[in-house]
């Protein structure tokens, strides 16, 4: 793999394009959740195995515990993308958009409840 570096606010324009390119049906179900670019992975990852190598990160309540209230008074969920780790996995920038894409959506789906595990069933390419 190559290095492929982009600038802080050119990684968040790929991330706010591909937040964009989710239906619009999709994006108004996003309750209560915001989206963190960080360099790499901070203390929400602490205690998780290998951080080092987080792509991204889903941390809070998921959509229906929102919705349920059984989430009440808790802070908003938050979606971070790590970008030194997804520079580093990837050998230009159509990839580097590609893996923004798939790790957005692999984390918005644990805001609507779904496990790593069942990701990997019904979508491999994302899990």
């Amino acid at each position: 793999m190559k290095d492929v570096r982009v600038s802080a606010s050119r990684f968040r324009a790929m991330a706010e394009a591909e937040l964009a390119a989710i239906p619009a049906q999709v994006r108004a179900l996003l309750d209560n959740v915001t989206i963190e670019i960080r360099k790499s992975p901070g203390p929400e990852a602490e205690g998780l195995e290998d951080p080092e190598e987080l792509l991204g990160l889903y941390v809070g309540a998921s959509r229906a515990e929102f919705r349920d209230g059984s989430a009440s008074g808790c802070l908003p969920a938050k979606v971070y993308l790590y970008q030194w780790n997804l520079e580093d996995t990837v050998d230009g920038l159509d990839e580097l958009r590609r893996e923004i894409r798939i790790t957005l959506r692999h984390e918005l789906a644990h805001h609507f409840g779904f496990d790593d595990e069942q990701l990997e069933h019904v979508w491999p390419e994302g899990a």
